[in-house]
């Protein structure tokens, strides 16, 4: 298993070497770490559009078990998006969400006209090994489909890790969303002692996986298309909108805190309006940057500008998802200096650009 300093050093390389599908990848690299340290000059946008209006995208899960087919098919697929403004190119080895349940025993299915999957709970979480097997099933998939891309990508493009989540969410799908909110009231003890384990099972599946792409001298991205400097993760806690802030402060944060920390950078998913109860907590604790995402069934992202705009003035620099003809009035309303937008449901190329012009003249 490859340390942070060594990870850190190949995504150096990676940098200084360049990538044949990015020409401009040391200059996105550069603006990345001045949004980290909320010192950028303009808002960051990222995204992806499909080149020709009408494109569509199925995961090739049918394939996971078979490399060199699902390589293929991933790559035809970045070869037809168009990459925004700050985004780099990059192929994800993709399972669905927490994939780190799936690695501990919770039985995985694939929904391919849904384009997603989802697990089974365990009989009995709070008995089971909850370490990680490395000839388990999904764990030798995932960690060949890393070795086979980050050969591939060597040189030209980025490997983006699937969802290993957050400790609270992985015990959610392997206990089982409703029982483990009764837990947090009948069996607090046994689910305080298995969150740390959980977050030795993710910190295993997390470095095994850059150590694998770190030996193919390949960087890596998360599915939210930041680049870092050093190692960074991106754990989910959609758990918390179903629970008040003093549950978010016992069962949640400290393990999220403890994940950036091994990791070395943490940018957290707060996905929806129930769980920006918790935007407060964020901003006090150690976790480095914030991504909202609005949620299904939302009135988008400005809204919740109040909210963004605390985080930032907490110093937290900000990942906003929004749609098209939200971008000019987030970019008037927050602090460019740690802002990025995520621009969701770009038709095309052309329109793509149409955004870049538009906040690279800093309409504001």
């Amino acid at each position: 298993m490859s340390t942070m300093d060594e990870i850190s050093a190949t995504h150096a390389a990676v940098v200084e070497a360049g990538l044949g599908l990015e020409p401009r990848f040391a200059e996105i690299a550069h603006r990345w770490e001045a949004w980290w340290r909320f010192e950028s000059d303009r808002p960051l946008l990222v995204g992806t559009a499909p080149r020709e209006r009408g494109g569509s995208w199925t995961k090739p899960f049918q394939f996971i078990e078979s490399p060199a087919e699902w390589l293929a098919a991933s790559r035809a697929h970045m070869e037809a998006t168009y990459f925004l403004d700050q985004t780099i190119p990059s192929i994800r080895v993709d399972f669905g969400p927490v994939l780190t349940a799936a690695f501990l025993g919770a039985e995985l299915e694939f929904a391919l006209r849904e384009n997603t999957s989802w697990q089974h709970p365990l009989d009995d979480v709070y008995s089971a090994d909850l370490s990680i097997d490395p000839t388990q099933r999904w764990y030798q998939a995932c960690m060949k489909l890393a070795e086979t891309t980050a050969r591939d990508a060597a040189g030209d493009y980025l490997v983006c890790l699937p969802d290993f989540s957050g400790a609270t969410d992985v015990l959610a799908n392997l206990r089982g969303s409703e029982p483990l909110l009764m837990d947090l009231y009948d069996r607090a003890d046994d689910v305080l002692r298995v969150l740390p384990r959980l977050v030795d099972a993710w910190e295993r599946a997390f470095f095994d996986f850059l150590t694998i792409t770190s030996a193919a001298n390949a960087g890596i991205t998360s599915w939210l298309q930041a680049w870092s400097a050093i190692p960074y993760t991106v754990p989910t806690c959609d758990f918390n909108s179903m629970i008040g802030p003093d549950q978010f402060a016992e069962f949640c944060l400290p393990y999220l805190e403890d994940q950036g920390a091994r990791a070395g950078r943490c940018l957290f998913h707060l996905d929806g309006p129930d769980a920006a109860r918790h935007a407060s907590a964020l901003g006090a604790s150690r976790i480095e940057a914030i991504q909202y995402t609005p949620g299904a069934g939302s009135t988008g992202a400005v809204p919740m500008i109040p909210m963004l705009r605390a985080l930032q003035e907490s110093g937290k620099p900000i990942l906003v998802f929004v749609e098209p003809n939200e971008v000019a009035e987030l970019t008037r309303s927050l602090d460019p200096a740690g802002l990025a937008l995520y621009v969701t449901g770009v038709a095309d190329e052309a329109a793509a650009h149409e955004l870049e012009q538009q906040v690279r003249k800093g309409d504001r």
